[in-house]
C-alpha cells in the first residue's frame, strides 16, 4: 500500500516514476538498474559543473526512486534518463 502523504508532497516527475515503479523504500535507496529515473531541477545556489563537457552549470539532476544519483546540465540529464 502506498503512503498517501508522501504521494502528495511529490513533484510530477517523481510522482510519474512513483506510480511506475513503486513507493517501497522511497527516498532510501536508489538504482539506476532497479527504479524508474527521471529528473529535477536544482535550486538556483548550485554552483557545480556539468560533467559533460559543456562547461556550464549543473541545473538538474538525476534521481531514481527519490534518492540523487548524477548532477549535470538538463541535456546530460535528460540523456541520462532516457537511457533506460
Amino acid at each position: 500500500m502506498t503512503d498517501k502523504p508522501l504521494l502528495n508532497g511529490l513533484s510530477p516527475a517523481a510522482l510519474a516514476a512513483a506510480m511506475k515503479g513503486g513507493t517501497s523504500a522511497w527516498g532510501q535507496w536508489g538504482s539506476a538498474t532497479e527504479h524508474q529515473l527521471y529528473i529535477e531541477p536544482v535550486a538556483p545556489k548550485s554552483r557545480r559543473r556539468c560533467h559533460c563537457g559543456c562547461k556550464r552549470c549543473a541545473t538538474h539532476r538525476g534521481m531514481a526512486n527519490g534518492v540523487t544519483l548524477n548532477m549535470g546540465c538538463e541535456l546530460s540529464m535528460q540523456r541520462w534518463a532516457a537511457r533506460r
